[in-house]
């Protein structure tokens, strides 16, 4: 592989090849268009010889750069994507199916979704350069399917962010009743903001701070529960609770989609290991992300229904705000944990979709690597001036792959560049793809600000947490997080009795869910 060129002291420019494959480009935007653009439109002579020329000196490649990501801030990451909104609606999950029924669709569901998670995981080691959820689907699916895919990926990632926006609002008008919850649905957007430009692996922190602020929630409930001598709010006089389902079929089909929207977050995977330093531990990692959402699921679920059996609602935490018997203070802490939740959630929850627009329509960031004339040495032992004329490549480097040319270059090929003219016609390339790659940035910084905006709209429009959850989790969560990896694996490897069984079941009640979840939402 060959590496950027470096320049020197002496205005040359001295390139040596390494075999290190720390990065690998992929060549997304070439300077060089064919004489009709991507309209099919021809283009001016003065714009194609501009290009030309800009060929003649180089390419914008995207580099596939080393993650660096630790074990502990990608296990923190998948910890924040997982234990979140869907927690909330656990407790009404079960109580909508009863105590037979309810934990165990808890189990299959966190089961099956482990599984399929692992599906994608092992497609995504394939091939490294998958950027994203739509990648992993069009690698395991084909091109043909990928707009369907994406466009099943895009709709539950709207879903989820409005999800978010909704609960952030409902729990602030629980503790700070000055505002509506629809007026701080807009105050949240200037908050909500900056925080979508802050990089993955410092959204650990954030993500921290969620997990900190759920086990808080989870350490109020349980400590409520147990002090409180009556019912409701205490598990030492429960409520009424009961062992099947009650509440008729359209709330038991809604059951399911609200415990897989716990779960649904498969779309974020991609880009977590993308920047994981040693990607290979991603099975790990979700492994144990997984072992910890699931008692903290439970625990959530149990303490919920006991305490407030079917009269709970669909945020757990606006049933402990309207708690009193014990401690109004703690409960109080407890809504304010909730609210803090979505905030370091919806940076991870809107990264994958900007990344996808970014994508279609050319913003990702590029770098700019020369393309430079080649000249062989023919021995296979070079001599000790070539070696102190040569600028060697440390192995803190990164490399780059490029095929600007048919020829291979050899282990012990130096390039030097002293050509005045040619480092003038270098510059002048490099400055216009520094001006393109500014117009990129701002450009990827309002399409950010607008979807929020478009978000907060849809949370104005659609204001049931219970309706969002439904559909998201029984219809958009069904079809990304196991229909989706299945058919993926089984184009790969092949269909298998359980995968096709699973894949059949899973059509089945992803349709149930979703018309359950709008059959709920006309009766509310």
């Amino acid at each position: 592989m060959v590496s950027p060129p470096t320049p020197t002291n002496d205005r040359s420019i001295c390139l040596a090849t390494s075999t290190a494959t720390l990065v690998e480009p992929t060549e997304r935007t070439s300077l060089l268009k064919d004489v009709q653009n991507d309209t099919g439109k021809p283009v001016s002579p003065a714009q194609y010889d501009q290009e030309e020329e800009e060929e003649a000196e180089g390419k914008e490649v995207e580099l596939l750069l080393p993650g660096k990501a630790n074990f502990s801030q990608t296990l923190l990451n998948v910890l924040g994507d997982l234990i979140g909104t869907g927690l909330l609606a656990c407790p009404i999950a079960i109580a909508h199916a009863g105590w037979i029924l309810g934990p165990l669709l808890l189990c299959l569901v966190s089961g099956i979704t482990l599984w399929t998670l692992k599906i994608l995981i092992r497609i995504i080691e394939m091939d490294r350069s998958m950027r994203n959820f739509a990648d992993v689907a069009r690698y395991g699916l084909g091109a043909r399917a990928e707009k369907w895919v994406t466009a099943m990926f895009i709709a539950d990632c709207c879903i989820w962010t409005i999800a978010l926006i909704v609960l952030f609002s409902d729990s602030f008008e629980a503790v700070l009743p000055m505002f509506t919850s629809n007026q701080w649905k807009v105050i949240g957007l200037i908050v909500i903001v900056p925080l979508n430009f802050i990089p993955l692996r410092f959204l650990a922190w954030t993500s921290a701070l969620g997990i900190t602020s759920t086990w808080a929630l989870v350490a109020i409930l349980i400590f409520t529960g147990l002090a409180t001598p009556t019912s409701p709010g205490s598990v030492l006089d429960p409520a009424h609770t009961d062992l099947w389902p009650a509440h008729g079929l359209v709330k038991l089909g809604l059951s399911f989609g609200l415990l897989i929207s716990g779960f649904g977050g498969h779309f974020l995977v991609p880009n977590l290991i993308r920047d994981m330093k040693r990607p290979e531990q991603a099975e790990r990692v979700c492994e144990v992300g997984y072992g910890i959402c699931i008692v903290v699921y439970a625990l959530v679920s149990v303490f919920g229904y006991l305490m407030f059996g079917t009269d709970v609602s669909d945020e757990i935490s606006r049933d402990l705000a309207k708690t009193s018997a014990f401690s109004p203070l703690m409960a109080q802490i407890a809504v304010w944990m909730v609210a803090i939740n979505p905030l370091t959630k919806l940076p991870l929850g809107l990264r994958p979709l900007t990344d996808i627009v970014y994508s279609a329509m050319r913003l990702q960031p590029t770098t700019f690597v020369p393309k430079v004339h080649v000249s062989y040495t023919e021995s296979n032992e070079p001599n000790e001036e070539d070696d102190e004329s040569s600028s060697p490549i440390t192995s803190n480097t990164p490399t780059v792959l490029s095929s600007f040319s048919s020829s291979t270059v050899s282990a012990a090929t130096s390039i030097t560049l002293e050509d005045e003219h040619y480092v003038h016609a270098l510059s002048i390339a490099q400055r216009r793809h520094d001006r393109r790659e500014q117009l990129k940035a701002i450009f990827r910084a309002l399409i950010t600000i607008v979807l929020l905006g478009v978000f907060v709209l849809g949370a104005l429009a659609f204001p049931s947490f219970e309706t969002l959850m439904g559909v998201m989790g029984g219809g958009m969560s069904i079809i990304t997080c196991i229909l989706i990896p299945i058919a993926a694996g089984a184009s790969i490897w092949g269909w298998r009795w359980y995968s096709i069984l699973l894949f059949g079941l899973s059509a089945v009640v992803c349709a149930i869910g979703v018309v359950c979840a709008f059959l709920n939402n006309g009766d509310a």
